[in-house]
């Protein structure tokens, strides 16, 4: 494909939200040749630039005055060494997960179903039902767009934390990731930590394939289909509080659900219960609506703009910061 620059793009289709707001240009991105074009370009007209997967974490609230980079490379080789897979950036992850399975490399059937790119799961540290992806992650190949060289990054390079990492900081987000390698396991290893899915599989053989199914079947009970409805899964990160903290919140909520971290004075709250007791479910502002079946799921409901999903999530933070004291964060990148 001939690298091309599009002008005055609809966003809609690029963004899982189907918000429809408009990018003054547009690249796809085959690969480090493409950006390498795409930046000399942005820096002739001195035009900001955002990196876009699937668009299955963003909520444009605003047209882009710049040059989005549509992430579409392709590619997935498994390496010499047990286990060892390297994965364009472009690709789907979901798919990916099935590609895992069917070559008997296993670990991250927990994963299964999170929309997005692979090259969106490290910048996310994204992580589901007991697993997260740096458990699994071995490096990865960024382009830097402030110099136009090529870097290979290590797990510690990379700052993984919670739902985070160091290309969610101000000195990652010029890096667009090109490639990540991944040490995958060679016998099933099964993670059933997560309560229901070890229910799902209870008196079951938890082999890799079944794990997969009912992590599908769990997640499509939940959070609804952005085929169908426009969202980006769920909104908010689950807040970490003290020990000392969740005591005082049982002492008016006794039914509080809460789990371990690594660190012992710390936990991890539900942001679904909290928003629950709020009795968030269902509530609409302008086009946007709360998932009448998951508080944590925003979706555009009726022609939403940007704008409307933004101050309706803003409404149910502040009512949890007034209630319990807790500042919810956003897992969605806003722009």
């Amino acid at each position: 494909m001939v690298f091309k620059i599009q002008e005055q793009v609809d966003l809609s289709p690029y963004n899982s939200f189907g918000v429809s707001h408009r990018a003054a240009y547009l690249a796809e991105i085959q690969d480090a040749a493409d950006l390498r074009e795409a930046r000399e370009f942005a820096g002739s007209k001195r035009l900001p630039i955002l990196v876009l997967g699937q668009g299955s974490n963003t909520l444009f609230i605003r047209d882009f005055p710049g040059l989005v980079l549509h992430m579409n490379t392709r590619g997935r080789e498994i390496l010499p060494g047990a286990g060892m897979l390297r994965v364009a950036a472009g690709e789907n992850w979901h798919e990916l997960v099935k590609f895992c399975l069917q070559n008997s490399l296993y670990g991250i059937e927990n994963l299964a179903l999170i929309p997005g790119t692979v090259g969106a799961a490290p910048i996310q540290n994204i992580g589901a039902y007991g697993v997260e992806l740096e458990q699994f992650f071995v490096e990865l190949e960024a382009f830097e767009l402030k110099t136009g060289e090529l870097r290979h990054m290590s797990k510690a390079d990379c700052e993984f934390a919670y739902r985070d990492s160091i290309f969610k900081q101000d000195p990652g987000q010029k890096l667009v990731v090109l490639s990540v390698t991944l040490q995958l396991c060679a016998e099933p290893t099964p993670q059933l930590g997560y309560a229901g899915l070890k229910e799902a599989l209870q008196g079951k053989e938890a082999t890799p394939q079944r794990v997969f199914d009912a992590v599908c079947a769990i997640r499509k009970s939940k959070l609804p289909d952005p085929e169908l409805i426009g969202n980006a899964g769920s909104f908010f990160k689950n807040p970490v509080v003290t020990r000392t903290k969740l005591l005082k919140l049982r002492e008016s909520y006794p039914d509080l659900p809460a789990w371990d971290t690594d660190d012992p004075d710390l936990v991890k709250l539900p942001a679904a219960w909290l928003l629950d007791k709020k009795g968030w479910k269902g509530k609409t502002r302008g086009g946007a609506a709360v998932h009448e079946d998951h508080a944590l799921v925003l979706v555009n409901a009726a022609g939403a703009t940007g704008e409307d999903i933004l101050l309706l999530a803003q409404d149910m933070s502040s009512s949890i910061l007034q209630s319990f004291g807790i500042a919810l964060q956003t897992e969605v990148r806003i722009t």
